[in-house]
Parts: C-alpha cells; sequence; structure tokens
C-alpha cells in the first residue's frame, strides 16, 4: 500500500524511470526507495538519460535549444546527436548500479556530481542535490562545469579562464550544499554591491517577492533558494543563456545587486513565461555626485514557444517594481520608452512625485562574476568588470517613492 500510495504521489514518474532504464530494474529500484530518494532518482534519470547533453563533446554556443519544453521535449540535434546518445547510454548504466548501492542517498548525490563534472564537491548533500534536481539544474551545471566561459567575450576580447573557473567552482558547491541564495548575498563582494543600504532594505532586497495581477498573472522574483535563476535567461533573449555565451550568465548567479521578475500565466503551467533583469544599482549623476541606490528594470523578455498573450505584462512588472520601490524606499529607474506607463500608474495611484527623466552615470562594484553582461549598461555587451566602473551618461525615467492617497 504505502508504495502504491508514493507512485501515486509522483504521477508518471514509474514511467520516466521505466523509459530510462530497463522495467525490471525500475521496478526494483522503486521498491528501495523512499519517496525523497525515488522522487530525486526520477529526476535524474529524466535529466541525464531523456534530456542529456554532452556538453563535453560538443561543447556550448548557440545551436542548442532555446527554450526549457526543448530541452525537456528531449529531440533537439543537441540531444539527440551521436555524442549525447552515448553519453545517456553510460548514465543508464550507471542508474542501473545504484541497486548495488548500501546507502542510496549518498550514492544518488555521487552520481549526480558526476553527471555535472564536479565530483570534487565534498560538501555536497543529498537535500540540496534533490533541490538542485527538483529546479532541473543537472544541464545547467553540466554545461558550466564541463565547458565554462568562452574564452573571450561577443566582442573578442579576452577572458580570465582560470578565475572563471573558480567562480564556477565556488557557485557549484553553494549550490550542492543548499546555500546558494545566501552565497550569493553573504560573500564579501556582495556585501559591498549592497553597501549603503539599511539592513531592512537589504533584506527586502533579498526577498523573493511576488505579487498577483488580473486574470491570474503573478509577478515574482522567482522563490526561495532563487535557483529558478539558471533558467531564466531560457526565456526570451538566448544569448545568455546557460549553454550559449556560458560566462553571460554568471553575473545573475553570483551578484547580490542582481535577480530576475518573472512572470507566470495560468495558461502556460509548465513554467513562467516571462523574465526582466532587475538589479539593484548606485547613480552618480554626472559622475561627481554621491551614490544614490537604485531599483534597475531591464525589458520584459517572453517565451519562445509558449503560446500566451503578453497583454498588461509590463504594467504588471512595473507595478511589482513600483512596489517594491515603496517598500524599500529606493528609486525605480527604468527605460525612458516605458515613462508614459510609469506616468500612468503614478496617477492611478495619486503618488506624490511625476516621473522624472533623466540622464545619470552608474556605478558598478566589482562583480562577483568577474565580469558583467548587459545590453542596456553598456554596448560591449559583456565585459571584465573586476573592479569599480562608471559607466557613460544613461538615459532613464526615474520613480521617485513618496507619501501617496492609495497603495500599489
Amino acid at each position: 500500500l504505502f508504495r502504491k500510495l508514493q507512485a501515486r504521489r509522483v504521477p508518471g514518474a514509474m514511467n520516466v524511470l521505466a523509459e530510462c532504464l530497463d522495467e525490471d530494474v525500475a521496478k526494483k529500484l522503486q521498491k528501495r526507495c523512499e519517496p525523497d530518494e525515488f522522487k530525486a532518482l526520477c529526476a535524474l534519470a529524466e535529466q541525464s538519460c531523456m534530456m542529456g547533453i554532452d556538453y563535453r563533446s560538443i561543447g556550448v554556443g548557440w545551436n542548442h535549444p532555446t527554450t526549457r519544453m526543448a530541452y525537456r521535449h528531449g529531440q533537439h540535434r543537441s540531444t539527440r546527436c551521436n555524442q549525447s546518445q552515448l553519453r545517456q547510454k553510460q548514465s543508464r548504466q550507471r542508474l542501473a548500479e545504484l541497486l548495488e548501492a548500501r546507502d542510496l542517498k549518498k550514492a544518488l548525490v555521487h552520481l549526480f556530481l558526476a553527471e555535472i563534472g564536479a565530483e570534487d564537491v565534498a560538501s555536497a548533500t543529498f537535500e540540496a542535490v534533490a533541490a538542485a534536481l527538483e529546479a532541473e539544474l543537472l544541464l545547467p551545471l553540466r554545461a558550466l562545469n564541463e565547458c565554462g566561459p568562452l574564452g573571450r567575450t561577443m566582442t573578442g576580447a579576452p577572458l580570465p579562464a582560470e578565475e572563471l573557473r573558480k567562480v564556477i567552482q565556488e557557485l557549484t558547491r553553494a549550490v550542492c550544499s543548499g546555500g546558494f541564495s545566501e552565497w550569493r548575498y553573504s560573500n564579501a563582494l556582495g556585501q559591498e554591491q549592497l553597501r549603503g543600504l539599511s539592513p531592512e532594505q537589504i533584506d527586502l532586497w533579498r526577498q523573493s517577492s511576488s505579487m498577483d495581477h488580473a486574470g491570474g498573472l503573478v509577478t515574482h522574483e522567482d522563490s526561495p533558494g532563487e535557483l529558478g535563476f539558471f533558467w531564466a535567461t531560457k526565456i526570451g533573449g538566448p544569448s545568455h543563456g546557460f549553454d550559449f555565451e556560458t560566462q553571460c550568465i554568471l553575473p545573475l548567479l553570483c551578484n547580490a545587486r542582481h535577480k530576475v521578475i518573472l512572470v507566470s500565466d495560468p495558461h502556460w503551467k509548465h513554467h513562467p513565461v516571462g523574465r526582466a533583469h532587475w538589479r539593484l544599482l548606485w547613480a552618480v549623476g554626472d559622475g561627481k555626485k554621491s551614490p544614490e541606490p537604485r531599483l534597475w528594470l531591464e525589458t520584459v523578455n517572453v517565451d519562445f514557444e509558449a503560446p500566451v498573450s503578453t497583454e498588461n505584462w509590463e504594467l504588471s512588472v512595473l507595478s511589482h517594481a513600483m512596489r517594491k520601490a515603496d517598500e524599500m524606499n529606493v528609486t525605480l529607474s527604468v527605460e525612458s520608452s516605458l515613462g508614459d506607463l510609469l506616468q500612468r500608474l503614478i496617477d492611478h495611484h495619486a503618488c506624490s512625485h511625476d516621473a522624472v527623466e533623466v540622464r545619470e552615470r552608474i556605478l558598478l562594484r566589482p562583480s562577483k562574476a568577474i565580469l558583467e553582461a548587459s545590453d542596456y549598461l553598456s554596448p560591449k555587451h559583456d565585459w571584465v568588470q573586476d573592479k569599480d566602473e562608471v559607466t557613460d551618461p544613461l538615459r532613464r525615467c526615474l520613480y521617485k517613492p513618496g507619501k501617496k492617497r492609495s497603495h500599489i
């Protein structure tokens, strides 16, 4: 009865496992598993055998899938090529060997680390690996660890490969030990990026804020743990994807100043369908002004595959950003093209300050990722940013929190 109930709690999981392995082996493995082990095992099987891409052989680049569902379908040429098929076969063999494992949790951890090319992570725990598998992180972590960043930026400038490899190893340890989110905010460079905020403002910035909107739309800064950041750049705009220009996702993963606002639509149940980069930066006026914090919002991207309407998305994301600005008492900075929409929201909520168009420079404190990547902060797309840097004057539209007669 216990096993029947367990199977019901994981719909289709046994089918996934049986498809990856011999059905008899799959049934024997299921009998050995506790519920949390079975869930992790099925996720590991699906991600290594049905979605598996052998990045070690074929590398990273612009030939990989552009949507999250394309990875799940497992029919892309990156998944079906001979190299990936051979690696999937090897993964099946290692999964079958779990029948002989004395400690199944420990064996699952070791197998996951082998699958992502990070066998030396001694601090890994089953709970953290299970969370990583639930977030579908096998492929992102494999791409980062087995290929690392490209040797050069998009504009051809050389990248410090050894330093970047160390960063990838550090973030992998943080994920596999269960402290990824805490690591982002507590490391020395992360604390420096947020220096000048009060403890209350830092706490609010770290929160995975969410907001409900008309029609069941939800905007959210991922969820506690922030593991969804690894897939966020697969929502539209593929250049920052984990297996395209691999180095470009590192600033989002590593920097305390960098998050995303995601959009979830009730008509697409599979995963979030919208994404906007969301940063805590410092404005210095013409370059001589004392730094002032800015909540920096970039454009809203939409998943290439999801058949959803994007009507009111910008309005919803702006509303989310304004509420966060009010809670933190930090000025919101958006693209100047959104000025009219921002003013509509300001008028609707009877805010005391109008939207103001400005040209101001932004101070970028050193990046934990060694580099920064943004088409809005620099025309370079991605560049080494390991010391204080002040941008060129940037045209933006600002909302300054103040008293209002109603709340967002």
